[in-house]
């Protein structure tokens, strides 16, 4: 039954092929080489990680210029401390009345100490602050950051479809596209602070535990220590049950 059902269907694409469009053809073929690419990350993934790294995201950008506005309402607070020593020596001489004394001697002395505290509001800069063109100059930095990136992500994704589609024939020609594919490579990962090669090495470990992972509905077989044969079903759900029979 199973097999005149998959003749029945195999029967009906070959019978529906000429009706699909050259271009429906060719999309199938474009869509067959990006999907040799989906173990690397999403040009949008890569240029989240570059703002990223760079701290210039749009929730940071508003954050600073809400901070920057909310500056005026602190004081401005200065602190002072004085301190200071004198020391007054004087010798009196009546030379009129000479009974008093030939001189008289009189010191001074005198010890001042001072503290001063102010506070100042610039309220003016709740309506304007200047250095909020600062913050929002970081607009242009994440624009030009997008930009860059894209454009290093794109000529290297073109450059790895070259290489596949038109393999070079020469030594020099490999390594030279070699070489550059790991030029572009690094310049992303400095971009995003190693998101990049770390993403593709992630990407490529699933793939390779997903190919590697038994498939619903297999049995394994195998022998333990005991010479008694394991015998696992997985599920669908993959929970393995061991059932253990005696030779």
């Amino acid at each position: 039954m199973k097999q005149a059902k998959a003749l029945l269907l195999t029967i009906v694409l070959i019978a529906l092929s000429p009706l699909v469009s050259p271009e429906a053809r060719a999309d199938s073929e474009v869509d067959e080489v990006l999907e040799k690419f989906d173990h690397e990350p999403k040009i949008r993934e890569v240029q989240v990680a570059a703002i990223k790294y760079y701290n210039v995201s749009p929730s940071k950008i508003a954050s600073l210029r809400s901070r920057t506005r909310s500056k005026a309402l602190i004081p401005g607070i200065s602190v002072g401390f004085t301190n200071s020593l004198s020391s007054f020596n004087r010798s009196v001489d009546d030379i009129i009345f000479r009974n008093v004394g030939i001189a008289k001697l009189e010191e001074q002395n005198a010890d001042f100490v001072g503290f001063s505290a102010s506070a100042s509001w610039s309220l003016d800069r709740l309506v304007f602050n200047a250095e909020e063109l600062d913050v929002m100059s970081l607009i242009g930095i994440q624009d030009g950051l997008q930009r860059e990136v894209t454009a290093l992500y794109y000529v290297r994704r073109r450059l790895q479809i070259e290489m596949l589609l038109n393999p070079p024939k020469t030594l020099a020609s490999r390594l030279s596209g070699r070489l550059r594919l790991e030029e572009l490579t690094g310049l992303l990962d400095a971009y995003t602070g190693g998101y990049f090669s770390r993403k593709i090495t992630k990407n490529r470990k699933g793939k390779d535990l997903a190919r590697s992972a038994p498939k619903p509905g297999k049995t394994i077989h195998a022998d333990n220590e005991d010479g008694k044969e394991l015998r696992m079903r997985s599920s669908s759900s993959q929970t393995v049950a061991p059932t253990a029979t005696t030779r």
